[in-house]
């Protein structure tokens, strides 16, 4: 693999993407809403006593969390992959000497570079109004910076997956709308999995969203046993692995199909 091109390909298009910073910032406040949202609910709801095994700061703390765990693993690029693939554009990318893939990673390394030291600046600001009580001890930040790694490379491999279906089909948008509507209803994003029914609860520890945005808010924040950290890792390994190969079947088999009929 060409690294001096693709780490080119990165610079290049951070640069662009500084250069309109402010229509990101904006896209950056919009992801925020849901979750600011579901952050007022369960606070109020919580105000009273414990729900779950979470009182009103663990609440608070859980979604501001999750808002900046959820802009970091967001991949945005699978949906424009998609787009060039139907538009055509996407004939450039393959003349490139480098992967096609590389071309959907040095955007997703630009975007978050311009947006995630807003979105932490914005989340500071909404902890201080929430005057809430920070305790994270040393190893779980450890850990959950580890589980916030594999969460970003899982979610982008699933999303890019499903957008290499666009050589073949049209409909690839709608997979990819299906796709996040699950990411929002079994990553934890309504509600901490604790709070799920228990078979709810299975199903989504087996499925790979909940490891894609709650799992690292549960490690950061001490709810997950050592034993759960572990399976949790073992499944966000097995499931990366199988998206990988995945991958590589889809673009090799879909660039040729694009080569063939004339993209």
């Amino acid at each position: 693999m060409n690294l001096r091109g693709g780490l080119a390909l990165i610079r290049g298009q951070l640069f662009g993407y500084l250069s309109e910073k402010g229509f990101f910032w904006t896209l950056a406040l919009g992801w925020m809403t849901a979750p600011v949202i579901y952050l007022l609910v369960w606070q109020a709801a919580a105000a009273g006593g414990v729900i779950g095994g979470y009182d009103r700061n663990d609440f608070i703390l859980y979604y501001l969390c999750l808002i900046v765990v959820n802009q970091a693993t967001y991949p945005t690029t699978h949906w424009t992959t998609a787009e060039h693939i139907h538009n055509g554009t996407i004939s450039a990318e393959l003349l490139r000497p480098v992967p096609l893939i590389y071309n959907a990673l040095g955007t997703e390394f630009a975007v978050k570079i311009v947006c995630l030291p807003f979105v932490t600046a914005v989340v500071t600001l909404f902890g201080f109004g929430f005057q809430v009580k920070l305790t994270i001890a040393a190893d779980s930040l450890g850990l959950a910076a580890a589980a916030l790694l594999l969460a970003m490379l899982l979610r982008f491999l699933l999303a890019y997956a499903i957008s290499l279906l666009a050589f073949w089909t049209q409909q690839s948008n709608a997979l990819l709308q299906v796709n996040d509507t699950l990411v929002f209803l079994l990553a934890g994003q309504v509600a901490p999995l604790a709070l799920f029914p228990p078979g709810l609860q299975k199903l989504a520890m087996q499925l790979p969203y909940r490891y894609m945005a709650s799992f690292p808010v549960e490690a950061v924040l001490g709810k997950l046993s050592m034993a759960e950290i572990r399976s949790g890792f073992a499944v966000m390994a097995g499931w990366i692995l199988l998206l990988a190969i995945l991958t590589y079947v889809l673009t090799n088999k879909g660039t040729r199909k694009y080569s063939a009929t004339g993209g």
